[in-house]
């Protein structure tokens, strides 16, 4: 019989081991974070006391998101990964979700629909080197995050001012934002990964040239390293900034949607998501 429990700090040896195997690039750092922004919605499977899988949610209030479904490879194809999914939809659905999604690998897209998640939009995947540029963007300082949470609720439709600032409070200097006549057109983070930097969220008014500013923003800190980024298929001036750059294309996950799909950010705006596994 399986069993599920909530993760506990004392599981980052497993938390690890899992993110090792599929190469995901996360770090013991977005254990912390996961387990911060979700304390009572992670779950581990487990059967006869071996552990055996993990997902985690994390909730905004209308919108929550799925994501870090991992089982051990001799698990496979015993239905360990659809009922670590079910449980956490019904963890999501008893706080009062009204739409829940992920951002599904290619290999799990069969299994999220026939559990009643229904497509919405390719999430294209990005690496590139950082290379120097001129930009006039400027780095974003503690005041900032009332304006750049107000712009990002408007795009992401829920609030997650907690998680931008939780990212500002550890990478404040991959986090820049844009101006106009004292009017915020733009704002950009990335943290750290196990071998990268990673964009997210990005997020511009459509077609302007502060998007690619901002980009370059955080490239300046990372010249030389390897910078990776989510993008949804319908930002088509995203995509151009980063093909112009001489980013490469890797295979895409499928954005998918439980419930009231109806709240949907606006993708024109969305330079950049703020991760798959948590939007």
């Amino acid at each position: 019989m399986i069993n599920f429990r909530v993760m506990k700090p004392s599981d980052l040896p497993f938390f690890m081991q899992l993110m090792d195997l599929v190469g995901w690039g996360m770090i013991p750092r977005d254990y912390e974070r996961i387990l911060a922004f979700s304390p009572e919605g992670c779950f581990i499977a487990s059967e006869n006391k071996k552990d055996l899988g993990m997902v985690a949610t994390t909730n905004y209030g209308d919108i929550a998101w799925i994501g870090n479904l991992v089982v051990l490879p001799e698990t496979r194809g015993k239905g360990i990964g659809g009922a670590l999914m079910q449980h956490a939809m019904d963890y999501l659905v008893s706080t009062g979700t009204r739409a829940i999604r992920l951002d599904g690998v290619q290999a799990a897209i069969p299994l999220y629909r026939r559990l009643g998640f229904k497509d919405e939009y390719w999430s294209l995947r990005y690496t590139g080197t950082a290379t120097h540029h001129k930009t006039d963007c400027t780095p974003m300082k503690p005041k900032d995050l009332d304006p750049v949470s107000k712009l990002d609720k408007q795009v992401f439709k829920d609030d997650r001012r907690h998680i931008l600032e939780y990212f500002y409070n550890l990478y404040p200097e991959l986090c820049f934002t844009a101006w106009e006549n004292d009017k915020l057109v733009g704002y950009i983070m990335a943290k750290e990964g196990a071998s990268n930097t990673k964009i997210g969220p990005w997020i511009a008014e459509p077609g302007h040239i502060c998007a690619e500013k901002l980009l370059y923003a955080v490239m300046n800190q990372r010249v030389g390293e390897e910078i990776w980024v989510g993008t949804p298929e319908g930002n088509k001036h995203s995509v151009k900034i980063l093909e112009k750059k001489g980013f490469n294309q890797h295979p895409s996950s499928l954005r998918m949607c439980y419930g009231d799909c109806s709240i949907k950010e606006n993708v024109e705006y969305t330079y950049g998501l703020g991760g798959p596994d948590k939007g």
